[in-house]
């Protein structure tokens, strides 16, 4: 998500092709959450503003990305999932793709185990 609004050269241009495609491109507020942990500690290898909360909410509206919240039934569906990822935040994002049917962009290869589409 980053990586798309501030058109980071680490989004390849398959991504770019994907995001900018015919399909709606979804951001999950679960992002939000490991954003706001990263930047509490250590980890957060990405610089952007105080006001993160404020501005990527609007950018991503501004750029017709549509927002998905997080749900009890995503919750579930991460629960039954299995373990090949032990990263929540990758988890729950698949557990929300599972759920609604729809495709991810992640380079992470260890998604491809999931009952997912990836694009990279």
């Amino acid at each position: 998500m980053l990586w798309m609004l501030y058109d980071d050269k680490r989004l390849p241009a398959s991504a770019r092709r994907l995001i900018n495609g015919e399909l709606p491109v979804y951001y999950s507020t679960v992002s939000f959450w490991e954003i706001a942990l990263k930047r509490g500690g250590k980890g957060f290898d990405f610089a952007i503003e105080d006001d993160w909360d404020i501005l990527l909410p609007r950018a991503l509206k501004q750029s017709d990305v549509l927002r998905l919240d997080l749900e009890a039934f995503d919750c579930r569906r991460m629960e039954r999932l299995p373990l090949y990822h032990r990263d929540p935040f990758d988890r729950m994002l698949v557990a929300q793709a599972v759920q609604r049917r729809f495709g991810i962009i992640s380079r992470d290869p260890v998604l491809d185990r999931y009952d997912i589409l990836r694009g990279w």
